[in-house]
């Protein structure tokens, strides 16, 4: 009988023992299943990281490529644009323009795919590209996302000391017998004008004529150049212009320089014709602001509004015979310009719709019949563009801060 109950016990303690072994066998199963694992997924996430570290360092060479090709060119920089593209995730609207540029294959990975797109604001900043650079490992999932800004001298700034009249000449100005004419300067209160106190110049002219040739010009010189009535001037201010003689002949530009500065024909005809080509006109959102007008034609068309103002230049083309009036009814705010070339026989007699923002002509205006022309403070401001302080105008150079890396 106890012999019996021994026997018992030693298989209860063998099973038991049995089964604690082979507890332990799967718990150290589990455990080295789980450890090559951890190990397994370790050696994965390494080379995804690996594989999105290549793409990354793609994308920050095709960027660095494409920078330095910006650089090293020597044609004009609208010719990077020529090759349209879609527009990076989130940039939408006729305002963005943006274009493929040529990438050079990495010489270290043959099977990789770099592209970079430029983008720009062809309203508020055409002179800023911004640099969308993508790298990518063939037959992987792994990309890479950077992007930088860069400033190109496709436009220079406008001057800040450029006058604030609103009236801009290279000449005299007279008006018509039985004249409609309503010029007002910048007043202290802008939004009413002709009332307030005016803070620049009603007209400001680069030439008058040096009546008694003793070379300076006199107030007496001045008035009769500047021969407004003062029902013509209803808002008052002064009528500026040069204290000394000056010749006006081969034709010196002074009235464009002193309001676009070496902004030159070529860039505004170029800018323009962007804005043009990428579907902007006046009732777009944003509404189009250049407008290169070579067509002799008057003009019918109202454009501009105080928030985005235009320009409007008439070429020295339109201006071949006479320069194009400003229809009747047409409200216009921002700046226009008239390259009549120093003749004023192409302005006798205009006719100057409504102008909310600045006139500039590069000649006389003799005769002057009808238009109504108010100063703004934002008449300029179409082509005014941004130029951190420090920036060199005249070469490429990185926007400060503008680097970042993956999808926005």
């Amino acid at each position: 009988m106890n012999h019996s109950r021994t026997h018992t016990t030693d298989t209860q303690h063998g099973a038991i023992t049995l089964l604690v072994a082979t507890a332990l066998v799967v718990l150290a199963a589990l455990a080295s299943f789980y450890s090559s694992r951890s190990v397994l997924m370790d050696q994965l996430a390494g080379q995804n990281h690996a594989r999105a570290t290549q793409a990354r360092l793609l994308a920050e060479a095709a960027l660095a490529s494409a920078q330095a090709d910006i650089a090293s060119r020597n044609t004009p920089f609208s010719t990077l644009l020529t090759t349209q593209a879609p527009c990076p995730a989130g940039i939408k609207g006729p305002q963005w323009q943006c274009a493929a540029l040529s990438v050079s294959p990495h010489p270290a990975l043959p099977q990789a795919q770099a592209s970079v797109t430029a983008v720009r604001d062809l309203v508020m900043s055409p002179h800023v590209l911004t640099l969308h650079a993508q790298g990518r490992l063939a037959g992987q999932n792994s990309q890479g996302l950077v992007r930088e800004s860069v400033f190109l001298p496709m436009l220079p700034p406008a001057p800040g000391d450029a006058p604030q009249a609103a009236l801009v000449l290279n000449g005299c100005v007279s008006e018509a017998t039985g004249a409609s004419l309503r010029v007002c300067p910048l007043v202290s209160k802008n939004g009413q004008p002709c009332i307030g106190t005016a803070s620049a110049s009603v007209i400001q002219t680069h030439f008058v004529v040096d009546t008694n040739r003793n070379g300076s010009i006199s107030s007496a010189e001045k008035t009769a150049c500047m021969a407004l009535s003062s029902t013509s001037l209803p808002g008052g201010g002064t009528r500026s212009g040069p204290s000394s003689a000056v010749p006006r002949s081969p034709c010196n530009r002074a009235a464009w320089r002193s309001v676009l500065g070496d902004i030159t024909a070529e860039q505004l005809q170029a800018w323009s014709a962007a804005q043009e080509r990428n579907g902007l006109h006046a009732l777009s959102t944003p509404p189009r602001s250049i407008y290169w007008i070579d067509s002799p034609a008057d003009w019918g068309q109202s454009v501009g509004t105080p928030e985005t103002p235009a320009l409007l230049v008439f070429s020295s083309q339109a201006c071949a015979l006479r320069c194009p009036r400003i229809a009747p009814g047409v409200h216009i705010h921002g700046s226009v310009v008239l390259d009549a070339g120093c003749d004023d026989e192409k302005m006798r007699g205009w006719q100057g719709g409504w102008i909310e923002g600045q006139l500039v002509v590069e000649s006389g205006l003799p005769e002057w019949r009808t238009g109504t022309l108010w100063a703004r403070s934002y008449g300029r401001n179409a082509y005014i563009l941004d130029w951190p302080d420090g920036i060199d105008a005249s070469r490429v150079q990185r926007v400060n801060g503008s680097w970042s890396e993956g999808a926005r």
